[in-house]
């Protein structure tokens, strides 16, 4: 497409041309009117060029009446364009949006061009896909840039507490429950807590037997203090080994899960503990922890993304590249899926140019009421005035081929 300064130069030119044309009948009529007698083929001659000069100057007049006044007089029904600007951008929207933009147009067009089929077949293509994904991971990084914190903190905070606040604590603790006991989860369970409890034990005993033995009444002998320290502490620990032992002595692991039964029994059928769980979930709500639980996650995952969508070699570019691919390769090989997707685009496009094509219309007409007279004038000169020289041209030749014709039937009539 031609730049504007290559559209002003092609312009120039060719009103040479039409000009230069007239000029040239000009000078032949003057030498024929001085120095012939207007009679034989001369007469033929002055004929043409007289009726050569009416259809260029004639024309001249029209063309420039389109978008000025001729020779800057303001002769009435000239300077076309500049006087009825306005009309023009009205008629223009009008035009594009009846013509262009209407959604029967517009789903025609996108049933023709096989969307899903030609996005298929450019999104199974691996570097292509590389492409596609190397975009969406940096609008990711450009989201999660530009998105502030305590909004995202906020929004997050109050889906959580919101989705809480709505689902009743018992039931939910009790149905958890209930799936790890059913499942045998609960047992991995047990035996890490046991696990942690007895390593814990081991790892702060000489803090437990200091604080033992200041709690002691301070006449006990500090050996009986140690004694009973050492027995208690052993006790515990053998406690926790034999409830780690299924079957083992004393059948404490076996009272655990009773226990844990009576519990899930009282959380379906207690009201009165039903109620204590929802008072605890609406503390835990309440817990200033809450927000910076939710802020600290928030932070961890936006770096991630960020991380991952700045990485040519991350997992996160990797996925997306072969989710994208999988897409396209289904799009090219599944009929049924490509017709969805084809309906859905043409229903989208029809449905977006039904609703926005209004607005188009009038972007187009506001537009050119805001440009001045003369710049309106020019825009359109730019766009139609070279093939408009070329009127020109052919009336200044259709005149004088008119003059020769009707001088030619004067002459054989006599």
């Amino acid at each position: 497409m031609q730049d504007e300064q290559e559209r002003r130069t092609d312009l120039a030119r060719m009103k040479r041309n039409a000009t230069g044309l007239l000029v040239v009948v000009t000078l032949a009529w003057l030498a024929l009117v001085v120095l012939t007698d207007d009679t034989g083929l001369a007469g033929y001659a002055v004929a043409t060029a007289e009726a050569a000069m009416v259809g260029g100057l004639a024309d001249w007049f029209a063309v420039t009446a389109i978008f000025r006044h001729p020779l800057n007089l303001p002769i009435p029904h000239t300077a076309v364009v500049a006087s009825r600007k306005d009309q023009f951008g009205v008629t223009l929207g009008a035009f594009i949006q009846e013509n262009f933009l209407s959604s029967e147009v517009v789903g025609a067009r996108l049933a023709e061009l096989d969307v899903a089929a030609r996005a298929g077949r450019w999104l199974a293509d691996p570097d292509n896909a590389a492409t596609a994904a190397r975009h969406a991971a940096e609008l990711v990084d450009r989201l999660a840039q530009r998105t502030t914190d305590d909004d995202i903190i906020s929004w997050a905070e109050g889906n959580i507490r919101a989705r809480v606040e709505a689902t009743s604590a018992a039931p939910l603790v009790a149905r958890t429950l209930r799936l790890l006991t059913t499942r045998g989860h609960h047992e991995e369970l047990l035996d890490e807590l046991l696990a942690l409890l007895d390593g814990f034990l081991v790892a702060n005993r000489t803090r437990l037997a200091d604080a033992f033995t200041a709690e002691s009444p301070w006449w006990l002998p500090e050996p009986l203090d140690d004694a009973l320290f050492a027995r208690l502490f052993d006790g515990i620990r053998n406690l926790l080994s034999d409830a780690a032992t299924p079957g083992g002595p004393g059948g404490l692991r076996e009272e655990i899960h009773a226990g844990i039964e009576r519990l899930v029994v009282s959380l379906e059928t207690d009201p009165e503990l039903a109620e204590r769980a929802d008072e605890v979930k609406m503390e835990l709500l309440d817990n200033r922890e809450l927000r910076r639980w939710v802020g600290a996650m928030w932070v961890e995952v936006k770096d991630r993304l960020r991380a991952q969508a700045l990485d040519d070699a991350s997992q996160l570019r990797a996925r997306l590249a072969e989710v994208i691919t999988e897409w396209g390769t289904r799009l090219v090989e599944e009929e049924p899926l490509r017709r969805s997707v084809n309906a859905f685009v043409q229903r989208a496009g029809a449905g977006a140019v039904e609703q926005f094509s209004p607005e188009i219309s009038g972007l187009v007409s506001t537009t050119v009421s805001r440009w001045n007279s003369e710049e309106t004038a020019d825009r359109l000169e730019l766009l139609l005035g070279r093939d408009l020289q070329f009127i020109r041209i052919n009336g200044t030749v259709v005149g004088g081929i008119a003059g020769l014709v009707i001088h030619a039937i004067a002459d054989l009539a006599g």
